[in-house]
């Protein structure tokens, strides 16, 4: 019980520095949607960051699959100050690594470019210099995303949480004060100024226990084991990246806006996940490491059971309420400026498709997790393969009869897919996974789910249509309050444990102060 406590309590204020950091996110979205909009120049920009952004990636499940579980290792049989070095030598070489690929893109990026996306030579030529501009800050946030996974390693996650920021408040700021004369390239530099931030916010908090070496050695037998290990990890995620560059390659061959649609609804999909996923995600899987360090098979299967089972209770109703009332949501947060009404229907109908997926983005991301915390990476990877194969051919046949909202569609099937295949993969690995114990509690959440559901649908059937933000904000205040009454009652109707459990958590740790 007293495990489980720190768990809740940790996880609360993980979760309330991230919901910090999405909410200054969100406004960063926000200021930027009501100045560009659903045009051109944010078309460029949406398709200019994704490929910035793609490499960033590939680096963030190389080293995020891979440090912190060989750290808590080498801590575990030798020392701090032998993990340290491994560290630092890691550190060095991927700062490398991301220099010489940075230079490769910023060469290459107008073929790149031209090859991907479908633009006239205006939005080329636009794509390809937002691009290089954002590339000159790749080796910083490679860098960054190194000691992120050394302070998570260390247990430390709320100061690996502050990398979140810097994007935000730069981006903001660059809008605000340079746009009106620099256009869209403005935010480029913002994007550029955040990524050396990322790496200066981290600093403070490595004082005192890591100590830095300035030293490069290729023949470190820990960093062959990474790179053995990190391999599937980098090639599923390149191949889930490219999927999404597919998505985005066939939306630019769509009407105007599309693409801004997609990043758009996609930017509320990760900011869901970010706040009920991620810190829950972020933690276990750093304990699921050290369990594995120890051959504590059990104890890595019980995290992963009760994580299911506390991430199912907090997101259903959010997910649920969200997809009712799609349009609502959009129009409350974007609609301002030159992202008119036009811009709320395309945006949400995509929206509403992304939500369906959100359960198998952040299980397949937790199933990822525990896959990586039993150093397998190739499991991962394989799954990957097939999901991508499967949203490609969807994405295909959907986009003829749905446009942008057949392309939201075919990942969220796809991803359920692949949650399905690992569930079934793990199983193999591990044996039986005491899923069946979780089930009915599994199935009172989802109906207690649905309840919440159709209280929405029938409040936004009745209320009047929302002509202003304002209007949108009423409709959706109220129809999450109701919807989260009925649930909570559902779910004490129901007696669904995990709720007893986190209120008891909850109220004993109110008790003792």
């Amino acid at each position: 019980m007293a495990r489980k406590d720190k768990l809740i309590k940790t996880t609360a204020l993980v979760t309330a520095v991230i919901i910090l950091s999405k909410v200054f996110g969100l406004a960063r979205d926000v200021i930027t949607a009501g100045y560009f909009g659903t045009g051109v120049e944010n078309d460029a920009y949406a398709s200019a960051y994704t490929l910035f952004y793609f490499p960033v990636l590939l680096f963030n499940s190389c080293i995020t699959a891979t440090i912190v579980p060989l750290f808590v290792e080498e801590r575990e049989k030798f020392s701090l100050a032998h993990s340290n070095r491994f560290a630092s030598n890691a550190l060095n070489l991927f700062a490398v690594a991301a220099l010489l690929i940075a230079a490769l893109m910023y060469a290459f990026c107008d073929p790149i470019v031209r090859l991907i996306f479908r633009f006239d030579a205006e939005g080329i030529a636009l794509t390809v210099k937002l691009t290089r501009i954002m590339l000159l800050g790749l080796v910083f946030n490679v860098s960054s995303i190194v000691l992120a996974s050394l302070l998570n390693a260390m247990e430390r996650f709320m100061a690996a949480q502050l990398t979140g920021f810097p994007l935000s408040v730069a981006v903001i700021l660059s809008v605000v004060l340079f746009a009106p004369s620099m256009g869209i390239e403005a935010v480029a530099w913002g994007v550029f100024i955040a990524s050396v931030l990322q790496v200066l916010v981290l600093i403070p908090a490595l004082m005192g226990w890591f100590h830095y070496t300035p030293i490069i050695d290729l023949r470190d037998e820990r960093f062959h084991r990474l790179l053995k290990l990190a391999g599937p990890a980098v090639l599923s995620m390149g191949i889930s990246e490219i999927n999404h560059l597919v998505d985005r390659s066939l939306a630019s061959g769509l009407p105007v806006g599309s693409i801004s649609a997609m990043n758009y609804a996609y930017k509320l999909i990760t900011f869901l996940l970010g706040v009920l996923m991620v810190p829950l995600t972020t933690i276990m899987f750093s304990r699921m490491s050290r369990m594995a360090a120890d051959d504590d098979r059990y104890g890595v299967l019980d995290s992963l059971r009760h994580s299911i089972r506390l991430i199912s209770l907090v997101a259903m109703p959010i997910i649920a309420v969200a997809m009712v009332m799609a349009n609502d949501v959009v129009q409350m947060i974007y609609m301002r400026g030159n992202f008119t009404r036009e811009s709320v229907y395309l945006t949400g109908g995509v929206l509403l498709f992304y939500l369906i997926g959100v359960p198998a983005f952040g299980f397949r991301d937790f199933m990822n997790r525990t896959f990586h915390a039993i150093q397998d990476t190739r499991t991962p990877f394989k799954v990957a393969c097939l999901v991508v194969a499967l949203n490609i051919v969807l994405n295909v046949i959907l986009r003829r009869v749905m446009g942008a909202r057949g392309l939201a569609l075919a990942t969220s099937v796809a991803s359920y897919i692949g949650l399905l295949v690992m569930f079934f993969l793990l199983r193999k690995r591990l044996g039986r996974l005491g899923f069946r114990r979780i089930a009915p509690e599994m199935i009172k959440i989802v109906a207690a789910a649905l309840g919440c559901a159709a209280v929405c649908f029938l409040l936004r059937s009745v209320l009047p249509a929302a002509e202003s933000t304002l209007g949108a904000f009423g409709r959706l205040a109220a129809g999450t309050a109701a919807g989260l009454v009925v649930y909570l009652a559902l779910c004490l109707a129901l007696r669904v444990d995990t709720l007893k459990e986190l209120l008891g958590g909850v109220l004993g740790r109110l008790r003792r102060g």
